[in-house]
């Protein structure tokens, strides 16, 4: 048996209640009539469709929510990109059994109707497409954060008093760091914190439980098989165990197909242990969009010769990118500093990448080789 595709049913479940609240954002609130009348709109332009694989990184929610009513029922969520070029995975109908995991990750992580959500994490990637078109779903309001300058962030998040707040590590630490600049007087209080896409460090869950006053949820899954378990526990239809170290999961999103995900453990309660990509590879606190358009953005500045990316380990997050910029030997020392001190300067090339590729992809720090070293 099929249920509906996502589409259909979420413009089934607006237009039930048409002038609910389903996002607030820095242009105000959207509700379901509205948003339902620009879907409507976008239909009868006679357009080709756009697709999530057609949004940028950082596209606002309510562009990935019209997006999605707007289409023939087919989700493209991206994968994070944090071990190269971010993939596609194409999703249909959604089946009763794969209904079911979703509500017990919703349960798990107190996503209630009518509870408000805040989200962090970029709608075209599958753990911000699951959060923005859950909340449609459940009727909670959903607050996006993901296009929006720190202070403004946290601005938002005092105006709306979320229940959930949700994002990968790197954007919930960058919040933390936030909120101790900009917050003021007015010190946050969110009940549910969930932390997913990428490993949650103990310091950094602490952290988030103190200053929030939260439960902190860590959502382990991948783009592939869905969401596997939280807090190391498998949801409702997710076969999980370990072969040679290494995790292989079947779930109702997998068409009976079981898949490595990636290295861990399975202890004797079931409880999953993640321990590291089955590649090898080092996860960079969060997940970089497209490592390779990071390079290639540095590399176009007037004054840059090379560009190397690489992942150092890092006592709070795990680990945190590191761009090494060699400029132009052809510098005089004194154009070199002029340029180090403006345009290439650490901050100004982290600002570059936030506006052209999104939060996720800047490197935590930016160190420099001069001419002639």
């Amino acid at each position: 048996m099929r249920l509906l595709q996502a589409g259909t049913a979420l413009r089934l479940r607006a237009a039930t209640r048409p002038r609910a609240v389903v996002l607030l954002d820095d242009r105000g609130e959207l509700r379901a009539g509205d948003l339902l009348g620009q879907v409507h709109l976008r239909s009868r332009r006679g357009a080709a469709p756009v697709r999530l694989a057609d949004l940028p990184p950082q596209a606002p929610l309510r562009e990935v929510l019209l997006t999605v009513l707007a289409g023939d029922g087919t989700l493209e969520p991206r994968s994070s990109g944090s071990t190269g070029t971010p993939r596609t995975q194409r999703r249909g109908p959604v089946t009763p059994a794969q209904l079911a995991q979703l509500l017990d990750l919703s349960r798990r992580i107190g996503m209630r109707p009518g509870r408000v959500v805040a989200s962090l994490a970029p709608g075209v990637h599958g753990h911000g497409l699951l959060m923005a078109l859950g909340a449609l779903a459940l009727r909670c309001p959903l607050v996006d954060l993901t296009h929006l300058p720190p202070r403004h962030r946290i601005e938002l998040l005092q105006r709306t008093g979320p229940h959930v707040l949700t994002g990968l590590p790197v954007h919930l630490y960058d919040l933390l760091e936030a909120e101790e600049t900009w917050g003021g007087n007015r010190a946050l209080r969110i009940p549910r914190v969930v932390s997913g896409s990428d490993v949650l460090t103990p310091t950094l869950r602490a952290d988030l439980a103190r200053r929030f006053r939260a439960r902190v949820h860590d959502v382990y899954g991948t783009t592939e098989t869905g969401s596997l378990t939280v807090d190391g526990r498998p949801l409702a239809g997710v076969r999980i165990r370990a072969v040679d170290g290494l995790l292989r999961a079947r779930t109702p999103f997998t068409a009976g197909r079981e898949l490595v995900t990636d290295r861990g453990t399975v202890d004797a309660r079931g409880r999953v242990r993640v321990l590291g990509r089955a590649d090898g590879s080092i996860a960079s606190g969060g997940m970089i969009h497209h490592p390779a358009e990071v390079v290639r953005l540095l590399r176009a500045q007037r004054g840059v010769d090379t560009v190397r990316l690489r992942v150092v380990e890092d006592a709070r997050l795990g680990a945190r990118t590191v761009a090494e910029v060699t400029l132009d030997p052809s510098l005089s020392p004194e154009n070199a500093a002029a340029l180090q001190a403006d345009d290439l300067s650490p901050a100004a090339l982290r600002a570059l990448v936030r506006d052209r590729l999104g939060a996720a992809a800047v490197p935590r720090e930016v160190r420099f080789s001069s001419p002639g070293r």
